[in-house]
Formats: C-alpha cells, structure tokens, sequence
C-alpha cells in the first residue's frame, strides 16, 4: 500500500514539475506590436534560413561552404533586393575582419599593438571586400509592408523588406581571410609588432571556414 503511495506522490510531483516548466516557457515568450500589415510576401512563410542561414541550403555540398544572410529595406522592390544582396556579401568581409580582430585580442592578451588594432577596427573589413572571390547568391526572401500611423509606425507608407542569402565554399574563404591577413601584415612597419600580429594570427584562415554557425 505503501509503495503505490509513494508511487502515486512521485507522479504527480512530476506532473506538476512538468505543469511548471510549461507554464515558465509561456512567460518566457515575449509578443511584439508590429507598426504594419503584411500586403505580399515572396513565400508562404518566413524563411527558417534568416536565423539559421546553413538551413537554405539542403545539398550535400552543405559542409563545404559557409552561409551569410543580410536584410535591407526599401520603396522600390528592385533595389532592396539589390541592396540586401550586396550587404550579405560585404557581411562576409564584416565576419573575417571582426574574427580576426578578436583572435588577435585572444591571442596577445591586452599587448595587442593600437595601430594594428586601429586598422582592423577600421579598415580591414573595407580591404576584405576585395577578397570575397566565389560568393554566390543561394536564396532571396522579400515582403511587402504597409505601415500605418495607426499601428504605431511615422507615417503612412509602403515599404519592400529584403533578404539574401550568400553561400561561399570554405575553401574560398580561406583564401580570402589569408589575403586579409598579408593585407594586414602588409600595413605593419615594424618588424617586432609584424612578427607578433603574424604568429597571434598563424590558424586564423583555417579556423574561421570551420567556424560552427550560431545557433
């Protein structure tokens, strides 16, 4: 008799730790008031590629490339297409000169040279851009918005929102980031601090194209 009450008290501390887990991941959600009304969309649903850009792709060629994803926003559906385009591949640029900007503070452990620094936080991502060879535009999403004053927006208008996604194969982006890093190197006069930046960043290439996507 013992047992069965003992049995019957574990399940119901289970239903009820269930019942509060549930009720926990319902306060956890958050609803947001959008200041528009969706008019047209590209696709029946909101791709799963914006958060997750490994996902608009479903190939086997999948491990061998990294994928990108930016946004724009525009009257003219043309050039917010165009525009969004454009920022995912220069995003790629963004990442390799961001990577290596926080492998070389890893490294160096605050003796990181400021003029080294200083280029990498201002020019690196700029230079990079040139050595973005072999991206390629896998998918496109847009959507046609009316916001409306009503809903909270600044005035009455229609507007395109955009996204693309950029696949590039690893091996490409190695050779980009190993362009970016002489591109680097190339800018340091001075031997000694020329030498160090090259050893903190000796793997940068290899690490950056096996990059595991955010979850």
């Amino acid at each position: 008799m013992k047992f069965f009450t003992v049995l019957s008290l574990v399940t119901m501390l289970g239903l009820v730790g269930c019942a509060s887990k549930t009720t926990e991941e319902k306060k956890e959600e958050r609803t947001f008031k959008k200041d528009y009304v969706l008019m047209d969309a590209s696709a029946k649903s909101f791709p799963s590629w914006v958060d997750k850009p490994s996902k608009g792709d479903k190939s086997k060629e999948r491990k061998k490339n990294r994928y990108f994803v930016n946004e724009s926003a525009h009257v003219n559906k043309r050039l917010c297409m165009k525009s969004a385009e454009a920022r995912a591949t220069a995003r790629i640029a963004q990442e390799i000169a961001q990577f290596m900007k926080n492998s070389y503070g890893e490294a160096t452990q605050g003796g990181a040279d400021e003029d080294v620094t200083e280029f990498m936080e201002e020019q690196l991502a700029t230079e990079s851009q040139a050595f973005i060879v072999g991206s390629s535009i896998l998918k496109t999403y847009s959507e046609k918005r009316g916001y409306k004053e009503a809903l909270g927006a600044e005035e009455d208008m229609k507007k395109f929102h955009c996204f693309a996604l950029v696949k590039m194969s690893k091996k490409s982006l190695e050779k980009a980031v190993k362009a970016s890093r002489a591109k680097l190197l190339g800018e340091i006069e001075d031997p000694e601090v020329k030498k160090k930046t090259g050893a903190a960043l000796v793997d940068v290439a290899k690490k950056f194209s096996d990059l595991d996507e955010k979850s």
